[in-house]
């Protein structure tokens, strides 16, 4: 008889794993749109380049396997904070005096050759597995007029799998962020905490999309007979895509890339009331962007500009800063 999704289930460890071998305690579940995952074969071997007499293989072999995946939904601080640190590799938490927020600084960290991993169970409505090392190799998150933010991750993982039989963990209650909280400020100064000064040009807008690349890939190492990945580490280069459509209100867009002109920028997204004092928050902050392109166009007879920025890096703030507010009290790379 078929078998249906409609109970399935996907969750992580709020801790990350001290090794890639070495699962951590699964505690956090999280609502994901898309297919379940599983490891595939990486390398499967037959000798069709041999001369064997036939005319077709005679020889197999499985060598190793990889664990690819993808985990989207409607962007929450607490489903950014768990992808995002550890694509990014440094978290800085804080708490709001003696309140229940916490704001945790997420920043890229030049010296991770490693990728941090997470543990995963998915039960897919059929069967439950264990995947230890799942790591992200890169995210994106988008916005657009009449929408809810999407955030997507690219899963990497070990390529293990173990049969598991946990409980369904709870999920953190945090509001989906959507277009109408979400701003867009083009200059103005970074201080490392806040952008001051900028200029909103959040109406504007009509769509976003910034993307984060660390370009991990999966090691095997030699002698380790098991065919599972041995480590995870960050590609030679990151990169990181900025673009929007906006639309047009004179040409100081064409003016600034013919200028080169330096910007610092900033999209805070900011929901629903998480205590008091503090709101649900996604904050992400470029301390110094340029046009690389200022495309005009159309969007229904209005005219707009296909917004694509060099992402560059600051000195002393790296190029991307990211502040999320909510009430998750763990540093998103605590491993204890």
């Amino acid at each position: 008889m078929p078998k249906s999704i409609i109970s399935g289930w996907r969750a992580f460890s709020t801790l990350v794993q001290t090794d890639l071998a070495t699962p951590q305690a699964v505690d956090t579940l999280m609502y994901f749109e898309g297919e379940p995952v599983e490891p595939e074969p990486e390398n499967y071997f037959t000798n069709e380049s041999e001369v064997t007499g036939e005319l077709f293989p005679t020889q197999k072999r499985l060598l190793n396997w990889k664990l690819n995946g993808a985990h989207k939904g409607k962007a929450t601080p607490h489903l950014f904070g768990i992808f995002a640190a550890i694509a990014m590799g440094k978290c800085t938490t804080t708490q709001f005096g003696e309140t229940d927020a916490y704001r945790h600084k997420l920043e890229v960290d030049k010296s991770v050759v490693e990728l941090p991993t997470r543990t995963m169970v998915e039960n897919d409505g059929d069967a439950q597995f264990l995947y230890r090392g799942i790591s992200c190799s890169g995210w994106k998150l988008t916005g657009a007029r009449n929408q809810f933010c999407e955030f997507e991750a690219t899963l990497l993982g070990a390529g293990s799998e173990a049969s598991n039989a946990i409980s369904r963990p709870s999920r953190l209650a945090e509001s989906y962020l959507a277009y109408s909280e979400a701003n867009f400020t083009r200059g103005g100064s970074f201080d490392g905490s806040a952008v001051t000064g900028g200029t909103s040009i959040s109406a504007r807008v009509i769509d976003f999309a910034v993307e984060y690349k660390n370009n991990g890939k999966g090691v095997y190492h030699v002698g380790d007979g098991s065919g599972h990945v041995g480590s995870l580490r960050r590609g030679e280069r990151y990169e990181i895509t900025l673009e929007a459509n906006v639309e047009i209100e004179d040409r100081s867009d064409r003016t600034a890339l013919i200028a080169g002109t330096e910007y610092a920028l900033a999209i805070p997204i900011v929901g629903g009331i998480a205590d008091s004092t503090h709101r649900y928050t996604i904050e992400l902050i470029f301390p110094r962007v340029a046009y690389r392109e200022a495309k005009k166009g159309l969007n229904e007879g209005i005219l707009k500009v296909n917004a694509k920025y060099a992402v560059l890096a600051d000195e002393t703030h790296g190029a991307l800063v990211i502040n999320l507010i909510n009430k998750h009290p763990e540093n998103y790379l605590a491993t204890s």
